[in-house]
């Protein structure tokens, strides 16, 4: 078991949650790295009264294209959700915590070419769900 801290106060979770906890905090903190390396703004630097702190202008970011990017983030984030148990977390090893194919096939003890005929499966499957 180990301990969070929720508003201030020690909450006991189990092992689970807490890597899920520190996972998704890790997530995010590299999507925040990634959009401060791409010049994007964060609702943290909006003063009191919704204004930024400091204006700044970055005629380079195609703001259309952001809004792209993130509407196809949000239906490959919904494809991985229709997948199986099995293919989700084929695909959270493979792509989410970068792992080889060879360790997943380790792991699974399964041939390498079994976990890549099942990562193209998958990514066939996934084209699919997002294209319809």
């Amino acid at each position: 078991m180990k301990y969070l801290y929720v508003k201030g106060q020690k909450v006991l979770v189990t092992d689970e949650v807490y890597k899920v906890y520190w996972k998704e905090a890790e997530k995010e903190k590299y999507q925040q790295q990634v959009m401060r390396k791409n010049g994007l703004l964060f609702f943290s630097t909006l003063n009191h009264d919704g204004h930024f702190v400091e204006s700044i202008k970055d005629e380079n970011v195609d703001i259309e294209k952001v809004i792209e990017t993130e509407e196809l983030i949000q239906k490959v984030r919904d494809a991985v959700a229709k997948l199986n148990d099995e293919e989700r977390e084929i695909v959270m090893k493979l792509f989410y915590n970068d792992e080889s194919i060879n360790s997943v096939a380790k792991e699974k003890g399964v041939s390498r070419q079994a976990i890549q005929w099942k990562k193209n499966h998958i990514l066939k499957k996934l084209k699919k769900i997002i294209e319809n």
